[in-house]
């Protein structure tokens, strides 16, 4: 990864990052999807009055969970992403943060939620005690990460390093976590894991070779078929992405 400036100077930057992320497009979308019911189903348990959600994005969960609380903030780091999400998003209130300095009332909000974003922090784990400042005692933090040992990224690794090709697009603004990484960051900051799952053991899988070709080796409809494979105790460590729920 790029280090903190640049990392930050290229998601604030208009033009970006607005321009390839899309997550309820794609390959990717029912995945997406699938974790943020299963997010639904945890929120119905918290309080709802205050939550926080941390790098938006273009508003994916924003739109799905604004009306499960009395009062939503959605914060990103980028004006240009924030934009976007006000387009369809009526019931939120939006401010521009970084979500490794949140200007936010310390104990003020009952839940935190920051998704597809803890990969692209330059220090995640100050991210994480911000997370836990602003939460209220007793207070839920959602968050999620692609696993380092995911079975997807080691097939692409290993195709990398037999061909020879060169970086993958997003490393440079990009890092993925081990288990034993989120672990250590969440419970030195003072939380208790109380869920953690993996998400997507079979996921689509995309190679791109020095030539510049794409080639598909796992589509969507296989995946989607295997999803059942998620729930082996053993086989499951290989999964895609990491969903947490913590306590304060």
């Amino acid at each position: 990864m790029k280090n903190e400036d640049e990392v930050k100077e290229y998601f604030k930057r208009k033009g970006t990052v607005a321009k390839w992320w899309n997550p309820t497009k794609g390959d990717y979308s029912y995945l997406f999807q699938n974790q943020l019911n299963i997010i639904k189903d945890w929120v119905q348990k918290e309080n709802k009055n205050c939550c926080l959600e941390v790098s938006c994005g273009k508003g994916r969960a924003t739109m799905e969970l604004e009306f499960l609380f009395k009062n939503y903030l959605a914060t990103d780091i980028s004006n240009e992403m924030l934009s976007l999400t006000q387009e369809n998003c009526q019931f939120s209130k939006f401010m521009i943060q970084d979500a490794e300095n949140l200007s936010i009332k310390t104990e003020s909000q009952d839940c935190v939620i920051c998704l597809e974003a803890l990969v692209h922090y330059p220090n995640p784990q100050n991210a994480i005690k911000e997370f836990y400042r602003v939460l209220k005692p007793g207070g839920a933090l959602i968050i999620d990460s692609d696993n380092k040992y995911s079975a997807r990224r080691l097939v692409k690794k290993g195709y990398q390093i037999l061909e020879g090709s060169k970086k993958q697009f997003g490393q440079e603004i990009f890092q993925p976590y081990t288990k034993k990484d989120l672990m250590k960051w969440i419970k030195s900051s003072g939380f208790e894991i109380e869920i953690f799952r993996y998400m997507g053991v079979i996921s689509p899988i995309t190679l791109h070779t020095k030539e510049g070709e794409i080639q598909t080796l796992i589509n969507d409809k296989i995946s989607k078929k295997i999803q059942m494979i998620d729930k082996i105790p053993l086989i499951k460590r290989f999964g895609t992405y990491h969903l947490i729920l913590s306590r304060k």
